[in-house]
């Protein structure tokens, strides 16, 4: 079974994650590393090719490009801002693959918020990682389809690809999800985590909130059904409080931003604050 691992960034050092990879590296495996226009190009690394565009492609197309460059018959995605937390990482992902063409190992953390301004992401991030145990995944399995960490079949990749006309941060993964489902593709959750490095400060991460959210307001009825906070404004729309949502968002955003954006932000108005600003953005 040739393997290949792909490795999308933009401005984020990956090295680290890729000497981890060597490590544990099968036969007849390749690492590429898609650097996608970065203002700092990513350096050279042994034993890794990298792939550059001529111009930044954007999150979707990035990744349908690795897949085009590739030469395994597996593709193994992973986010550059992850960190390997078991020596037997690939290997679980290759014996897993005798029973699926889709595998999705979680997403982890750190044991502690790395800085103050990253408080908000952490915690976020936390509450998600408790919330979507394994069993819960498998549970959802299309819903709970995330990129930041899976292997796929190739050909099955490519007979799909990613939407290309995301190319801002957000959702890529539900559009995914719900092509496999459509197609009838199980998809197999394992216990084989990468623990999640790249949180940003609160500012930074609202501004991607928002830019999500913008993505999520340009998909039909049923890839919404598949967003927690587009799940609850679709429900919020037939019980006729739309509208509500919309007037008290526009008086509290102010107080709501000055929370997030500070030492002690409460999960509880990040919810309040997606779901205000999805409503200002929707009909």
């Amino acid at each position: 079974m040739k393997l290949s691992i792909l490795i999308p960034t933009y401005n984020y050092d990956c090295s680290h994650l890729v000497l981890q990879l060597q490590e544990q590296l099968p036969e007849e495996a390749e690492i590429i590393i898609g650097d996608d226009c970065s203002t700092k190009p990513i350096k050279e690394l042994s034993g890794c090719r990298i792939f550059r565009p001529e111009h930044n492609l954007g999150r979707a197309a990035i990744r349908n490009s690795l897949a085009r460059e590739a030469k395994g018959e597996w593709l193994l995605f992973i986010d550059a801002d992850a960190e390997v937390r078991s020596s037997t990482f690939i290997q679980d992902y290759l014996d897993a693959a005798k029973d699926a063409q889709v595998v999705c190992g979680g997403t982890g953390n750190l044991p502690k918020c790395p800085f103050p301004a990253a408080k908000l992401r952490y915690d976020y991030e936390i509450q998600a990682e408790k919330r979507l145990t394994l069993l819960h995944r498998q549970a959802h399995p299309y819903a709970q389809f995330t990129t930041f960490n899976f292997l796929i079949l190739r050909s099955l990749f490519l007979s799909i690809c990613f939407d290309e006309s995301l190319k801002e941060y957000g959702h890529e993964d539900t559009f995914f999800g719900l092509e496999l489902k459509r197609r009838g593709i199980p998809i197999l959750h394992i216990d084989n985590k990468l623990t999640h490095l790249g949180l940003e400060p609160a500012e930074e991460y609202l501004e991607k909130t928002e830019t999500a959210l913008k993505s999520l307001a340009t998909m039909d009825i049923e890839q919404q059904y598949n967003v927690r906070v587009s799940t609850m404004a679709l429900r919020l729309k037939r019980w006729h409080l739309f509208s509500l949502v919309r007037y008290i968002f526009k008086i509290a955003k102010p107080f709501l931003r000055a929370n997030l954006l500070g030492k002690h932000p409460q999960q509880i108005l990040f919810s309040m604050y997606k779901l205000g600003y999805f409503a200002t953005i929707t009909q």
